[in-house]
C-alpha cells in the first residue's frame, strides 16, 4: 500500500513539474535580446512508434520537463528514426505590438511546426533550402495580448543524429546566428572537405588516363573507386551545405544513393588486380567474390530505400548488420590476403587500408561526439563524414602509390629483362661467332654450291623467258595470214570482225606473255579468240566447245600462258585441215583435286599417223615451231617451280581400228 501511494506520488511530482515548465512564456511585443533559449519553458515526449503517431495523438501524450531530455549525439538507442516533440506556449502582453520571432531547433532531417493543431510551417535537410533568414528557423507570429501553444516535431534519421534545442531568435539574431562563428567554421569545413574532393577527382583523372593509355584493370577499378569517392563526398557536401548539386534533397544526409558498399566493392577488386589474388590465392578470391555478390545487393539495396525515401527497418541493429558486415568481412579478407603475400606493394595496399580503417571507418561507427568542444574544433570533430572523407583522400593517395611503385617495378623487371636479353644475345652471338670460324671451310663450299644453283635458277628463267616471248610472233603470223586472205577475197565485213578478234587475241597475247602465270579465264579466252579465228578462216570446217565446271574458279585458277594454244593449233592443222568436211576441237575443263587442274583437248581429226604420211609442208612447220616450243616450256616450267606438269597425247581409234583423231592429255599444279 505504501508502495502504490508513492508510486502515486511521484506520478504527481512529474506531472507538477510538468505543468510548471509548460509556464507560458511572457514577452511584451518583442524579445529583450537577439537571441534567447527557451529550454526552460519547453517541455518534450520521445516518440519511439517511428512517426506514426497523429498530432492529435501526440497532444493528449504526457510531455516532460526540456532538462531531462537526453542528448540525440550520445544517446543509446538503436532506433533508425528519432522524433522528438516540444510544446511551449507564448503570451504577447504588449497591448498593440504583434510578437514576430524565428523558431530554430538546429539542424535535423524534418522539423515542423504547429500552432493551435495547425501547421505553419515546416523546413529541414530533407526539404529543399527556402527564402528564410537561415535554412532552418521557422516564422512565428503572436498577436498583442494573445497566449498560444506551439507544438513543434523534430525527425532525425539513424545514424549520428545533432542534439534539439529550443531557441527564439529576432531576425538580427538570425543573421548573427548565420554568420557568427558557426558560419566561419562552417565555411572552413567547407574549405577543407572541397580541397579532399578536388584531391580525388585529380587522382581519377589521373587513373582515367592512364586507363586509356594502358588499358588495364587496375587503372579501371581505381578510377572507379576514386569516383565513387568524388560522389559519396559532393553528396554529403550537398546536404550539409545545402547545395543540393549533385541530387534532389529527398532524405537526411545519411539516407543518399551513394553508400560504402561500393566503394569497398571497387577497392577489392583493385586490391585483387594489384595483388593477382584470383591466381596466387584461389580460396581467397572465391571468398571475395561472394562478398562482392553481397556488396552489390547492398548497393541496390540503398539505391531502393533512398527512392523509397524512408529508412524500411525502425530497429537500428537491422543497418547494423547489412550496412557494416559485408564490408568488415571483405576488409578482414583482403588483410588476411595482404598479410599473405609477398608482393612489394602489399605495404602501400595495407598502410591504405589502415588509413581508411583508422581515420575514417572505426571514429564514424563508434559515433564519437565530444559535447564541451568550442565551434571550429567540433564543426570537425564532431562530424563523422569529414573522417570518412579524410580516410578515402588518405587511402587513395596511399593506393596510388602502390600504382606508381608497380609502374617502377615494371619499369626495373623490363630492364632486368632487356639485360638479360642482351647478354643472352652477346653469348650466343660469341658461340656462333665460333662455330663460324670453325666451319667456314664448309661455308665458303656451299656458298659456291648456292652460287652455281642461282645461276642456273637465272639461266633457266632467262630461257623460259626467250621461250615466252617467241609464242607472240607465232601467233602473229597465222592471224596475219588469216587477214590476207580475207583481204583477196574482197569479204569486208569478215575482214572488220576478224580484225576486231584479231586485235583482242594480240593484246590478251602480249598480256600473258608477260606473266609467268595467269588466270585460268584469261588463257581460256584467248584460246577461244584463236580457234574463232581458225574457224572463220577455214569457211567454219572448224568446229569447237569449251567445257568448265561451274565450280571451278577461273579467276582465281593460274596456269603458265599460252599453254593450251599450241595444242589445240596443232589438232586443227594436223588433226582437221586433212578432212574435207572439217571437224571439232573439244576442251574439257575438270579439276579431280584442289591443287591439280586437268584439260584434255579432243579432235575428230585424221590422227598423227596420217598426218605424218601427208608430209603436209604446213604441218611441219607448225609442229616444228609450235609443239616444241611448248615442251621445252613444260619442261623449263617444271625446272623453275619444281612442279611436275604433264602432257601426254593418246591417238583415238574407232570400233574398226581405224584412226578417228588425238587426245592430248595436261595435268597443271595450281
Amino acid at each position: 500500500m505504501n508502495m502504490r501511494a508513492l508510486f502515486i506520488l511521484t506520478l504527481m511530482l512529474n506531472w507538477s513539474v510538468a505543468v510548471a515548465q509548460e509556464k507560458p512564456l511572457l514577452l511584451p511585443g518583442r524579445l529583450t535580446s537577439p537571441q534567447m533559449d527557451i529550454g526552460p519553458y519547453t517541455t518534450f515526449y520521445k516518440d519511439y512508434s517511428g512517426d506514426t503517431l497523429p498530432l492529435l495523438v501526440i497532444s493528449r501524450q504526457w510531455f516532460r520537463p526540456f532538462a531531462e531530455k537526453p542528448n540525440e549525439r550520445t544517446e543509446l538507442t538503436k532506433r533508425s528514426v528519432f522524433v522528438t516533440w516540444l510544446r511551449f506556449t507564448i503570451h504577447n502582453t504588449h497591448p498593440t505590438d504583434t510578437l514576430k520571432l524565428l523558431y530554430q531547433t538546429g539542424a535535423h532531417g524534418l522539423i515542423t511546426l504547429y500552432e493551435s493543431n495547425r501547421l505553419i510551417g515546416k523546413t529541414g535537410l530533407v526539404l529543399p533550402p527556402q527564402r528564410r533568414p537561415s535554412r532552418f528557423v521557422l516564422s512565428l507570429s503572436v498577436p498583442p495580448g494573445i497566449k498560444r501553444i506551439y507544438i513543434g516535431r523534430v525527425i532525425d534519421y539513424f545514424w549520428s543524429p545533432t542534439p534539439v534545442f529550443s531557441e527564439l531568435l529576432t531576425e538580427a539574431g538570425s543573421v548573427q546566428e548565420e554568420f557568427g562563428k558557426g558560419y566561419l567554421a562552417e565555411r572552413l569545413l567547407l574549405a577543407v572537405m572541397s580541397v579532399l574532393m578536388g584531391f580525388l577527382l585529380l587522382m581519377f583523372l589521373y587513373a582515367l588516363y592512364s586507363l586509356v593509355l594502358t588499358n588495364e584493370r587496375a587503372f579501371l577499378y581505381y578510377s572507379l573507386y576514386t569516383l565513387m569517392g568524388v560522389l559519396v563526398t559532393l553528396n554529403w557536401m550537398d546536404y550539409r551545405f545545402s547545395f543540393a548539386l549533385l541530387l534532389p534533397l529527398k532524405m537526411s544526409d545519411v539516407l543518399s544513393p551513394f553508400s560504402f558498399a561500393p566503394i569497398v566493392a571497387f577497392y577489392t577488386l583493385f586490391i585483387t588486380e594489384m595483388l593477382a589474388i584470383k591466381t596466387q590465392f584461389s580460396l581467397t578470391w572465391r571468398l571475395l567474390k561472394g562478398l562482392l555478390v553481397l556488396l552489390t545487393m547492398l548497393t541496390v539495396f540503398n539505391l531502393t530505400e533512398w527512392i523509397h525515401a524512408r529508412p524500411f527497418f525502425v530497429d537500428y541493429t537491422v543497418y547494423d548488420y547489412i550496412q557494416t558486415v559485408p564490408g568488415v568481412l571483405t576488409t578482414g579478407v583482403l588483410l588476411s590476403a595482404l598479410v599473405r603475400s609477398r608482393s612489394p606493394i602489399r605495404y602501400y595496399l595495407l598502410l591504405g587500408l589502415f588509413s581508411l580503417l583508422g581515420i575514417g571507418f572505426i571514429p564514424s561507427s563508434l559515433d564519437m561526439y565530444f559535447a564541451n568542444l568550442s565551434t571550429l574544433p567540433a564543426t570537425f570533430i564532431n562530424y563523422p563524414y569529414f573522417w570518412i572523407v579524410l580516410g578515402l583522400a588518405t587511402e587513395a593517395f596511399c593506393f596510388l602509390l602502390a600504382l606508381a611503385y608497380r609502374g617502377r617495378l615494371i619499369e626495373l623487371e623490363n630492364t632486368r629483362i632487356q639485360q638479360r636479353y642482351t647478354h643472352d644475345l652477346e653469348t650466343q652471338l660469341s658461340q656462333r661467332t665460333q662455330e663460324v670460324e670453325q666451319q667456314i671451310h664448309l661455308l665458303e663450299a656451299q656458298h659456291i654450291r648456292q652460287l652455281e644453283t642461282e645461276f642456273e635458277q637465272k639461266l633457266a628463267d632467262t630461257e623460259m623467258t626467250a621461250l615466252r616471248a617467241q609464242m607472240n610472233p607465232h601467233f602473229i603470223f597465222n592471224c596475219l595470214n588469216s587477214i590476207k586472205l580475207y583481204t583477196l577475197d574482197h569479204e569486208a565485213d569478215k575482214a572488220a570482225d576478224y580484225l576486231t578478234k584479231f586485235s583482242r587475241l594480240i593484246r590478251l597475247v602480249l598480256e600473258n606473255s608477260r606473266s609467268e602465270r595467269v588466270p585460268l579465264q584469261n588463257e581460256l579466252e584467248a584460246l577461244q579468240l584463236y580457234i574463232e579465228l581458225e574457224a572463220m578462216r577455214f569457211k567454219h570446217k572448224v568446229r569447237f566447245s569449251i567445257h568448265i565446271p561451274p565450280d571451278i574458279d577461273q579467276r582465281f585458277l593460274c596456269i603458265p600462258p599460252l599453254l593450251l594454244q599450241p595444242y589445240v593449233e596443232n589438232a586443227i592443222w594436223h588433226g582437221l585441215m586433212h578432212k574435207s568436211e572439217g571437224g571439232t576441237v573439244t576442251v574439257e575443263v575438270s579439276q579431280p583435286r584442289g591443287n591439280l587442274l586437268h584439260i584434255e583437248i579432243t579432235d575428230d581429226g585424221v590422227g598423227r599417223e596420217r598426218a605424218g604420211q601427208l608430209k603436209s609442208k604446213s604441218a611441219g612447220k607448225h609442229k616444228s615451231f609450235g609443239m616444241q616450243v611448248t615442251a621445252d616450256r613444260i619442261r623449263m616450267i617444271n625446272q623453275l617451280y619444281n612442279s611436275h606438269t604433264q602432257a601426254q597425247i593418246v591417238d583415238l581409234v574407232d570400233s574398226e581400228g581405224e584412226p578417228c583423231g588425238t587426245q592430248i592429255s595436261l595435268d597443271i599444279p595450281v
